[in-house]
């Protein structure tokens, strides 16, 4: 449970403008960070986790929700942060989009097509480089073009030659329906979709913060838990996100029956086969070995 330390400590939190981060949302309205004495200041960022870990690198966040290849990749590749809690154990799907005007219609049309990513270091990136060896090819730098964001990626695929783009397929949805991009194929990668870090001088010099901090979300998807219970208010929850995502009733219900939240302690082997790929890949150092969980 949450201890209220007596003062306000300020914490500096960023995340994805997606349904995923409801929790951290419901418990700021409901005041649960400031009752247990933490000012939590979020942070939208629609340029994703590679944007994030730069803001951590400068130093203006203290914390921030991370898609796990992001954030492995980059702690592993020298990122000051740690990884201090899982947050969505299940595996995130990933939709694999064309420009829905192009003549690109099957998976096996896709190989030597360039991506589209959100930034170098982005779960956009490492996510095309996975899908890219499944096709049985290694993009080089001339095969990625970075679109900085959802948006970016939209005006991308309406003009210029035709890209693929891999971000969560829930997300993606209204893109399709509007006849901007195809989805031709997902992924779903065997490791948790999102990963709670903090940089290393904030968890040395404020840990008991960031414990409560985690506390307080780990108590509020407990309450979200049993709000989706036959008879608990399940029709609220479904609203909320349909509120904050902007879905329909149907696709919030669906998007729903797939996502776990869990507040936890890491469990290292849950990690392995995402640290196999990125050195397979070389998006990490060879000798990348050194610890990325606090």
């Amino acid at each position: 449970m949450p201890v209220n330390f007596g003062r306000m400590h300020p914490v500096r939190v960023a995340g994805v403008p997606e349904p995923y981060n409801l929790p951290w949302h419901l418990a700021t309205e409901k005041r649960r960070f400031a009752e247990a004495g933490i000012q939590l200041q979020w942070h939208t960022v629609h340029e994703g986790t590679g944007r994030m870990c730069q803001m951590l690198k400068d130093g203006e966040l203290d914390m921030a929700v991370l898609v796990t290849e992001g954030a492995v990749r980059d702690i592993l590749s020298g990122g000051p942060h740690r990884v201090v809690s899982t947050f969505v154990d299940s595996a995130l799907p990933w939709g694999v989009h064309v420009p829905a005007a192009s003549h690109l219609h099957a998976p096996g049309e896709l190989k030597g097509i360039p991506y589209a990513i959100s930034r170098v270091g982005s779960g956009s990136h490492i996510m095309a480089m996975i899908h890219a060896e499944h096709l049985g090819w290694r993009p080089s730098d001339n095969d990625l073009v970075v679109v900085h964001n959802m948006r970016g990626a939209a005006e991308r695929m309406q003009h210029g030659p035709p890209v693929i783009f891999l971000w969560e397929t829930y997300v993606t949805a209204s893109y399709v329906d509007q006849g901007i991009m195809r989805r031709v194929d997902e992924l779903r990668a065997p490791w948790p979709g999102f990963v709670i870090v903090a940089r290393e001088h904030f968890l040395r010099d404020h840990g008991p913060v960031i414990d409560n901090a985690l506390a307080v979300l780990r108590e509020e998807v407990k309450a979200m838990k049993r709000a989706r219970l036959p008879g608990r208010q399940g029709p609220h929850l479904v609203e909320l996100v349909m509120q904050n995502a902007g879905f329909s009733e149907a696709r919030a219900k669906e998007w729903l029956k797939h996502v776990h939240w869990s507040v936890a302690k890491p469990r290292p082997a849950s990690f392995d086969a995402l640290v196999e790929r990125l050195r397979r890949l070389e998006l990490v150092p060879a000798n990348a070995d050194g610890p990325f969980l606090r």
